[in-house]
């Protein structure tokens, strides 16, 4: 097992490790090390021949969880999604192709314990475009200058399934399914569980309004912040590679996929989450 740096200021790439064979716990101490040490890991060349093979890859790395929304669901799998640059929203019947992860995001965090982190699988992906890139919200609150942390830390803000801002709409849930993720209010400086670091908790999808603040004076406060994370210092891009396993850390990162790619070419990925804890205040 080698590891390399990505094309960024973060992430890892790790070779020589074959994620259908079961892991040590050697091993699976080292490779949780280096994910929680780098926010990105990327496994280059996997091939699993079938979706238990990746599912029973992913349990090496974290309990997998089911995403709020059954839609799409790979059949006969609780924790596996299919994610696909040809997805629509079924329970509408609307055709139009939707951009599922196309604007900056932490998955789930509308839950009172988001997941701790995303993997993904590429299965198909253009030759071209279509990257699915991050911001590390550690480096992005370590830039923030005093007076900012000062007033931010400590502070929560509240997370709905869809903000009144978003970008973008999300799948239609059940009325079950709303029940479950109606919404909660997260720390706005998160202290990571592992390692003790504080880092920006923000999701321009969910975030709907900042405590102590009113509408007003909580928009522009996320404004501020969103804009601040988007810099290009705290960001990696990741170009897709069949066979590529991608793990991030929703505890410390927004992603975004992109759409910079011709759309009658297939963009086909499987997903797991890992469950994670109730988020901890930095204070």
């Amino acid at each position: 097992m080698e590891k390399k740096p990505l094309d960024g200021p973060f992430g890892v790439e790790i070779s020589g490790l074959n994620l259908t064979q079961k892991l040590d716990a050697a091993t699976r101490a080292h490779v949780n090390s280096a994910f929680v040490d780098n926010v990105v890991l990327c496994f280059r060349g996997q091939s699993f021949k079938t979706p238990d093979e990746f599912l029973h890859a992913v349990e090496n790395l974290g309990r997998p969880m089911p995403p709020v929304t059954a839609t799409y669901r790979l059949p006969g799998y609780e924790a596996i999604e299919e994610l696909t640059n040809q997805a629509t929203d079924k329970r509408t019947g609307d055709d139009l192709p939707l951009k599922r992860g196309g604007s900056w995001h932490t998955d789930h965090s509308n839950l009172a314990c988001p997941p701790k982190a995303t993997v993904l699988y590429a299965i198909e992906v253009p030759e071209l475009g279509g990257n699915t890139e991050f911001t590390n919200l550690y480096l992005a609150y370590d830039a923030l200058d005093d007076n900012t942390k000062q007033r931010i830390r400590g502070r929560r803000a509240f997370h709905a399934y869809l903000s009144r801002r978003a970008p973008r709409k999300l799948l239609t849930r059940t009325k079950a399914e709303e029940e479950g993720s109606s919404g909660c209010w997260q720390p706005l400086v998160r202290e990571h569980p592992e390692t003790g670091r504080a880092a920006l908790y923000l999701n321009p999808m969910r975030c709907d309004a900042v405590e102590g603040l009113d509408e007003a004076e909580g928009d522009a406060l996320l404004d501020t912040l969103y804009a601040h994370c988007e810099q290009p210092q705290f960001q990696y891009s990741h170009r897709w590679r069949p066979g590529d396993v991608l793990i991030w850390d929703n505890r410390c990162a927004l992603h975004q996929a992109t759409f910079d790619f011709d759309r009658h070419k297939l963009r086909y990925l499987h997903r797991i989450m890992l469950r994670g804890d109730a988020p901890r205040l930095a204070i």
